[in-house]
């Protein structure tokens, strides 16, 4: 339970006061106090993903604590992350969302059970970012068919500028409208399947792969804003570089052994300018020499493990590497600026 001043502490502070206006003062500025600080609390709410029954009692809290205050609270908040244990679950989420006209960050992990129903409605925000994750898999032959209300939902999003979708696969019968996600810049999936994003307006700059499973791009076309891919392995990023022509940075998040480095042959198609191996297994720094001998752009390789948050570069022709530090939040440096958002030290 939070401290607080005793009320003895207080009325001894105000008895000494006289003048009704600093009184008055004090009260509008409590005021004023309160509504800024109320912004701040209400702009990011965020709870732990839990399919237990507390989940519930959470969510009546939050819808009765909007409800009080005549729906000011509901318009500050601009962050939500919820999960749906069930219908009823679905049901509180429904109505915070009719009432956050200002959400523009939504992550939703829902039963696949709950998807259609859940994204029927008409929501009243625009968002920038949108994360939805399935309690499990969904994979269905005629996706379109049976989740239509969750991509008509995804198309109405003009404004959306980051898309996340975690354990639903968009199968080949997916279609969007062709002038869908016009700011569309980061997409994150669980397979390559990202042949239904081709076509639309989406200037996909920044592509991550969190699975392995799934083929490669159906056809011939390609995604030549994408400028970096993160995958977990060489496989995948062989798989996909075909169709990425003007890839410039690659990010391996799976395990990476030296073994593997030294077989992955990446073709013609794969010209990156810097190569990330945020689970490099071992070896020593002429084990890379191979990954710049295959690949003439090649700048440098980062290498790091989970062991350590200690990240180095080994550049091309140098000797020995550069301790790495990222200016932005970690698991993020694959989404900023691989030049200029880092300080590099020599060791």
């Amino acid at each position: 339970m939070m401290s607080t001043l005793p009320p003895e502490m207080l009325e001894a502070v105000f008895d000494n006061v006289d003048d009704k206006q600093v009184l008055l003062n004090v009260l509008i500025s409590s005021r004023q106090f309160f509504q800024l600080a109320e912004r701040f609390l209400y702009a990011r709410i965020v709870f732990p993903p839990s399919f237990q029954k507390s989940t519930t009692m959470k969510l009546r809290s939050l819808h009765e604590a909007l409800e009080a205050s005549n729906r000011r609270r509901a318009s500050y908040v601009q962050t939500l992350s919820l999960t749906t244990r069930g219908n009823e679950d679905r049901v509180l989420i429904v109505e915070l969302l009719m009432k956050t006209v200002n959400l523009k960050d939504l992550q939703l992990t829902i039963s696949p059970l709950l998807i259609s129903r859940f994204f029927r409605q008409s929501f009243p925000f625009a968002l920038t970012s949108l994360h939805i994750a399935s309690s499990r898999t969904v994979r269905t032959m005629s996706y379109s068919s049976l989740y239509p209300d969750l991509l008509h939902f995804l198309e109405l999003q003009t404004c959306l500028e980051m898309l996340h979708l975690s354990h639903i696969n968009l199968n080949m019968d997916v279609e969007f409208s062709p002038t869908s996600f016009p700011d569309l810049k980061t997409l994150i999936l669980d397979s390559v399947r990202v042949h239904a994003f081709v076509d639309t307006f989406a200037c996909i700059t920044h592509l991550r792969m969190t699975g392995v499973r799934g083929s490669a791009h159906a056809d011939n076309r390609c995604m030549e804003s994408v400028l970096t891919l993160s995958c977990p392995t060489t496989h995948s990023a062989r798989s996909m570089s075909s169709w990425l022509p003007n890839l410039e940075w690659l990010e391996f998040s799976g395990p990476i052994s030296v073994l593997a480095l030294k077989n992955w042959h990446p073709g013609n198609h794969c010209r990156p300018r810097g190569i990330r191996l945020l689970q490099f297994t071992s070896g020593h720094l002429h084990d890379f020499r191979p990954a710049f001998d295959d690949i003439p752009t090649l700048e440098f390789v980062e290498y790091g493990n989970r062991s350590s948050t200690l990240l180095r570069r080994r550049y091309r022709d140098t000797t020995a590497p550069m301790s790495v530090r990222w200016l932005c939040r970690p698991g993020k440096e694959w989404l900023a600026d691989w030049e200029a958002d880092v300080v590099l030290t020599p060791l």
